[in-house]
């Protein structure tokens, strides 16, 4: 899944499902996690199951992670 992005918040929130799994695209994923935040963002993850077991706690971890970074 593609990630999103809160440009205000300079927060990038990345759904994992099952094609994070293999090692390639685990190395791309540090790729571009480094790479964005070299360019000041933040990339938080979340297992696709996650979102669909407790989306209320994703949604939490979302705003809290807005609001650390507003503090």
């Amino acid at each position: 899944m593609s990630p999103s992005a809160c440009a205000e918040a300079k927060l990038v929130i990345e759904i994992d499902g099952d094609s994070h799994g293999p090692e390639d695209q685990a190395a791309y994923d540090v790729a571009r996690t480094r790479w964005l935040e070299e360019r000041g963002y933040r990339v938080i993850r979340f297992a696709a199951e996650q979102v669909e077991e407790d989306l209320a706690g994703v949604v939490e971890g979302i705003r809290g992670a807005c609001e650390a970074k507003s503090a």
